[in-house]
């Protein structure tokens, strides 16, 4: 049962508030105190989900009286947002978070979940606008649609109620917001759930998931002055630090995304943002968990000044300054990579550090700022709270969160508290989501953003691209002009991440930026190694841990936890027809390239060298909707640098014959004479797993001399016996995978020089470096040569594997590496048959795709639901009839689809209208009647066109997969205007 929020018309006496400082109304949340001793929750990025009950919503007048809109005892109101005629607050509502409503077994969810709601300013009517709709992937378990939290035994279930949260109008009548709908968690074991971005009618009509890539989560989707969204986004992929938060923009349907403040300032989070009346946003960046979403402000304009990039330089020491007050009390600086241009503090007097705010003048602890909100007059309101504004003891905790609404005027710079203007202050309370009551045109002067145009998918891309397609379109126009460097590292090791290092990832010569914080590149190399792109197919983690199958693995095991498949590998060196190079404007062999791919589908590159393995990784999630062309980043995440231009490379030349990744893969590989070569394979994607890939090999080729008898390199891969994981969270794994890819422990063989006793950095062993074949001893041993672009004589090398009293007179652990020696495995005169050029590179993929394992027969699970499982679903998209009013005639129902993985399971389209169609009544299944136009591209004709009269006609399409994930997309539409003159029902 869901508690639906009463009205409550309660009058407030100022009391201890401020006396008019504003001349217009502000909606806040009055959320729950317990006294300085007594810790509050507050939602941030580290459990979005998470808030104390009893938070009201509160209409603040100029004259400092109140008026309390939305009262809960056991719910909480969080996420309000003023509507651009300043007419409705729209909000997000908690049914009930008291203490027996939440999963302590789920990061404390609840239940009952939360939904998005509006109230009317004028009348104080509330609308109601999602109800907990839930939409798994169908083929990831088994699964009630209609009871996420408790169904019948012999279902799986969440176990917690889904979540709508931050609700943000756009323009046309339209809102996106955030879900957990779709039943994933993230892949790193930080935030839960995951939360994508849909958008959605006012009335609940024609929702769209808008942002499939993000499989970590997103939080806040805010829009701009230029109809772009800016949203805070998990930046979880890879190797990456689990705790990493950036700002991102998208434009409404999902079209063209791209960073505004990158995840450079690890482990800190950006989140909570606003644009103000000048064009700047500002963000604020906090450490997570242990400052509840307190941090420092900063802001930046919304698109860099013409003829320059928007982001400075990799190089920290390379960006500005930025203004900062230590933790110490002292005014002073930071820097992080990729600043954005023009970046600034909006709150120097404070830091968004692991510690207690800096002390003032006073001695008083200056506190931090929380939720910024644009104000009229270039004003920013904000939730400041005095004191630590942190949890630990660093030094000091106490007196715990006071937080109260105050104005920065002018948005100028806050050096000191007194700087801002109090408007809330109560003790009891914490005051938090300040948001002017004003017209958008108050503070931007227009009445509201620019809308952009909807999806077009109109045919106008590119010819690959007809109109109606449920593919797209990704390349770029360089893959030179590029910025993969880690920022810093060690000396020793060319500024990269050295081999295995005791020295800690937050050691400020930062020797762990490698991967971990910034950068990915895969050892030493030159642009003259770049040979080809290889695309990755992402999936999302299903939440399956209740019910059938459960188990927490997922079923598979791999080192970012991701089910990562190759779509294609590609070729990037481009020749004319002599087969001499082409070079690019700036006078660099042209590495274009441009792939079609399906659409919605999750995805990430790696490049690739001769042999075909990965020298660097983007740890980004990527994306293309339906009909959408992106070969616009202008190099390979040169974000500093000005772009070249995709127009006049070999790739956008009308011969450029445009790999097709829907309909095969293909793959970079090497004649047995060790010369590049390219094969085609007929599967639309190549996965390779331990068992069925890895394991064959080794027992066909290895074992005969790396057993318990033999021993050779004291190496047993002759153990099959599952082996508990070296840490309590690990899986348990077989022996020869254990000592092959999860051995940080140096449980195996011979010992890491260290001081720690452990396979560090990136070291899933001593064998494999986790994604970086080229830098992975097993590699270098099947190949037959070093492959890192180092020689053994760059670093020294323990004389007894093991010993670290064998190194070189003076030389550290710390920049000691292990040496190629030997002969290629097996050697040539053991006897067993060599590997073939095709076995190699099987490794050499195995290792740059994290070394995949499934998992799912050792936990007795549907050998569906493990590693193999397809964990996305179709691709579908209904281009005619458009959504709401739609322009006639229209001669026909128009739809693509396709999927990436398991493929279309065509037997179960289903195809209905709530009018006649061709003879056949409302609601009459027209599968049947469905004709292909080819590529992916299906249609029903209408030779009479639509009626002329319909109001709230729909259309509702549905696919599965092979893996029995269905996809359904309902469009509403009208071919007539309403009949009422008041469509939200309030003159």
């Amino acid at each position: 049962m869901r508690l639906v929020p009463v009205l409550v018309l309660v009058f407030l006496v100022a009391g201890e508030l401020a006396s008019a400082a504003v001349d217009y109304d502000i909606v806040y949340v009055r959320q729950a105190r317990f006294g300085d001793e007594i810790n509050t929750v507050w939602p941030e990025v580290g459990r979005p989900g998470r808030i104390d009950p009893g938070a009201d919503l509160i209409l603040r007048r100029p004259d400092g009286s109140e008026e309390v809109l939305v009262e809960c005892d056991v719910c909480a109101v969080t996420d309000p947002m003023v509507s651009f005629d300043a007419q409705w607050v729209y909000y997000s509502l908690f049914h009930d978070v008291s203490p027996e409503a939440l999963n302590t077994q789920r990061r404390h969810l609840s239940y009952q979940g939360a939904d998005i709601f509006r109230i009317h300013l004028e009348t104080r009517e509330i609308e109601q606008l999602t109800f907990g709709e839930f939409t798994p992937n169908t083929g990831s378990g088994q699964w009630d649609e209609n009871n996420p939290v408790d169904p019948p035994s012999g279902y799986n279930r969440l176990g917690y109620g889904v979540l709508n949260l931050g609700p943000m109008p756009l323009p046309g009548g339209r809102l996106v917001f955030t879900s957990s709908r779709n039943g994933f968690i993230p892949t790193r074991p930080f935030s839960s759930p995951t939360l994508q971005m849909f958008v959605m009618d006012i009335d609940g009509e024609n929702v769209e998931a808008i942002a499939p890539m993000t499989l970590g989560s997103v939080l806040h989707p805010t829009i701009l002055r230029d109809g772009r969204l800016m949203f805070s986004s998990y930046e979880s992929q890879g190797l990456r630090d689990r705790r990493v938060w950036g700002v991102w923009a998208i434009k409404p349907d999902g079209r063209q995304w791209e960073p505004l403040v990158s995840a450079m300032s690890s482990p800190d989070a950006f989140h909570f943002m606003t644009q103000i009346s000048n064009g700047d946003i500002v963000v604020e960046a906090y450490y997570n968990l242990n400052n509840n979403g307190f941090g420092a402000l900063y802001g930046f304009p919304a698109s860099p000044p013409p003829g320059e990039p928007a982001f400075h330089s990799w190089d920290p020491e390379a960006n500005p300054e930025i203004d900062v007050t230590s933790p110490g009390g002292s005014a002073t600086t930071f820097r992080m990579s990729y600043t954005p241009n023009g970046y600034y503090a909006v709150t120097p007097m404070t830091h968004h550090f692991d510690n207690a705010a800096p002390e003032g003048d006073d001695g008083e602890r200056v506190g931090k700022f929380t939720h910024p909100s644009a104000a009229p007059n270039n004003d920013l309101l904000v939730a400041w709270t005095p004191g630590p504004a942190n949890d630990l003891n660093r030094p000091t905790r106490y007196p715990y969160y006071d937080s109260g609404i105050y104005l920065i005027p002018g948005s100028e710079p806050v050096w000191d508290p007194d700087d801002m203007v109090t408007l809330v202050e109560d003790e009891n309370f914490n005051a938090a989501w300040p948001r002017a009551v004003v017209p958008y045109s108050a503070i931007h002067g227009v009445d509201e953003p620019e809308e952009l145009d909807w999806l077009p998918n109109d045919g106008s891309e590119h010819p690959e691209l007809p109109a109606g397609t449920p593919h797209g379109l990704v390349g770029t126009s360089s893959m030179y002009k590029r910025e993969t460097f880690p920022g810093a590292g060690s000396n020793a090791f060319d500024g990269l991440d050295p081999f295995n290092t005791s020295s800690n990832r937050n050691h400020r010569n930062r020797r762990w930026s490698n991967w971990v914080y910034q950068g990915a590149d895969a050892g030493r190399y030159d642009d003259s190694d770049i040979w080809a792109v290889r695309v990755l197919a992402m999936e999302g983690i299903p939440e399956r841990r209740y019910g059938p199958d459960a188990h927490r693995t997922n079923g598979f095991y791999n080192h970012a936890n991701e089910r990562l498949r190759i779509l294609g590998e590609i070729p990037v060196r481009n020749v004319d027809s002599d087969g001499q190079p082409i070079i690019d404007a700036e006078g660099n062999p042209d590495t274009s390239f441009l792939a079609k791919l399906p659409a919605d589908t999750p995805f990430t590159f790696q490049t690739l060298d001769r042999n075909g393995m990965v020298l660097n990784m983007a740890q980004t999630w990527h994306q293309v909707r339906p009909g959408e062309m992106r070969a616009d980043c202008g190099g390979c995440h040169a974000h500093s640098q000005m772009p070249l231009e995709f127009e006049g490379t070999a790739a956008s030349q009308p011969d450029y014959e445009v790999p097709d990744l829907t309909a095969g893969t293909t793959l970079v590989s090497r004649n047995e004479q060790g010369e590049p070569n390219l094969v085609e394979v007929i599967e639309k994607l190549v996965d390779v797993e331990f068992y069925r890939d890895i394991r064959p090999i080794l027992q066909d080729h290895c074992v005969q001399c790396h057993n318990a008898d033999e021993l050779a390199g004291n190496l047993d891969l002759a153990d099959t016996d599952i082996i508990d994981g070296c840490n309590w969270n690990d899986p348990s794994l077989p022996g020869d995978y254990r000592r092959l890819a999860a051995d940080e422990c140096a449980d195996f063989g011979y010992p890491p020089v260290i001081s720690t006793g452990s396979w560090r950095q990136t070291n899933a062993s001593r064998y494999i470096r986790k994604f970086q074949s080229r830098r992975s001893l097993l590699v270098w041993k099947v190949f037959g040569e070093r492959l890192d672009g180092w020689s053994n004589d760059d670093h020294p090398t323990e004389s007894v594997a093991g010993d670290p009293d064998t190194l070189p007179p003076g030389a550290s652990p710390n920049d000691a590496d292990i040496d190629f020696t030997g002969t290629i495995m097996p050697p040539p005169d053991s006897g067993v048959s060599p590997l073939s050029m095709e076995q190699k590179m099987t490794i050499a993929r195995w290792v740059d795709l994290g070394a995949p394992i499934d998992l799912a027969a050792q936990h007795g699970m549907n050998p569906k639901l493990g590693w193999f499982m397809d964990a996305e679903r179709p691709t579908l998209t209904i281009s005619s009839p458009r959504h709401n009013l739609v322009p006639q005639p229209v001669d026909a129902i128009r739809f693509g689809m396709a999927d990436a993985n398991s493929g279309l399971d065509h037997d179960s389209l289903s195809v209905t209208a709530s009018f006649s169609v061709r003879g056949r009544g409302a609601g009459t299944e027209l599968a049947d009647l469905v004709e292909s136009a080819g590529d992916g591209r299906y249609f029903i004709d209408l030779p009479d066109g639509l009626p002329g009269s319909l109001y709230n006609a729909r259309v509702h399409v549905e696919v599965a997969d092979q893996q029995g994930n269905i996809t359904r997309v309902s469009r509403r539409f009208h071919t007539t205007p309403s009949g009422d003159i008041f469509s939200d029902r309030f003159q």
